[in-house]
């Protein structure tokens, strides 16, 4: 099975946008018993949101085994559907996703994540990485006309601790993250390398050959333009 093209170039982006703005994240000073700490704010009037909310749809429930899951709203509504504390231990089913239905079309929230070395040395765990690749994987699907892979979208998730519900072994054997969306390809190659099914996706010069891809492609389609304005 063919890993799939991403179809941008978006790492090293802070704040992430994503989905014609439906979402933003960007990166806060954390704590130091906190993995990551990012402020984020969802939009459900907008993009993939308002499709999902249109059609009675919402994101995927899961759950993760390493690491504890800490959500905190500045403003607005957000909904988090789960079985435990809001506080998302290891192994809790949990979703959460902008409340449609309220009068306020924008939820600034904090979201964070335990450091799962605390918790289990060698596990993989829900980073930046991973959200970076989620929602650029999720942008190309949905706006960019990529065909869904539900394997490499469970790989996607096993690469960033995090599982859907029910887990699946599958996921496996798919590719795990993607350079031309993760800013920190250093660490991302490192986390694979402890993974003997996705060591072979964790190449150093990968995102520099991604990044000079783009490039090149950003000159013809600069070129080509140019051509037809003559």
């Amino acid at each position: 099975m063919a890993p799939c093209k991403p179809r941008t170039f978006t790492a090293g982006q802070d704040p992430l946008t994503k989905f014609d703005g439906a979402i933003s994240v960007r990166n806060l000073p954390r704590p130091t018993d906190r993995f990551f700490l990012f402020h984020g704010i969802m939009r459900p009037s907008r993009g993939i949101y308002a499709k999902l909310i249109a059609t009675g749809q919402k994101p995927p429930t899961h759950f993760h085994p390493s690491q504890w899951e800490f959500f905190r709203v500045l403003r607005g509504n957000l909904t988090i559907e789960f079985n435990g504390e809001l506080a998302v231990p290891p192994y809790t089913h949990h979703v959460i996703y902008g409340t449609p239905g309220t009068e306020m079309n924008e939820v600034e929230f904090i979201v964070s994540a335990s450091d799962p070395a605390a918790e289990e040395e060698g596990a993989t765990m829900m980073d930046q990485p991973f959200f970076e690749n989620w929602y650029g994987y999720q942008e190309d699907v949905f706006q960019r006309g990529e065909k869904l892979d539900f394997v490499q979208v469970l790989s996607m998730f096993e690469a960033g601790g995090t599982y859907l519900s029910p887990p699946w072994p599958v996921d496996r054997w798919a590719a795990g993250f993607y350079p031309e969306w993760t800013t920190d390809w250093e660490a991302a190659c490192e986390l694979m390398q402890q993974s003997r099914f996705q060591r072979r996706f964790a190449d150093p010069q990968a995102q520099q050959r991604a990044q000079e891809r783009f490039r090149g492609q950003l000159g013809e389609e600069a070129s080509a333009k140019g051509e037809k304005s003559e």
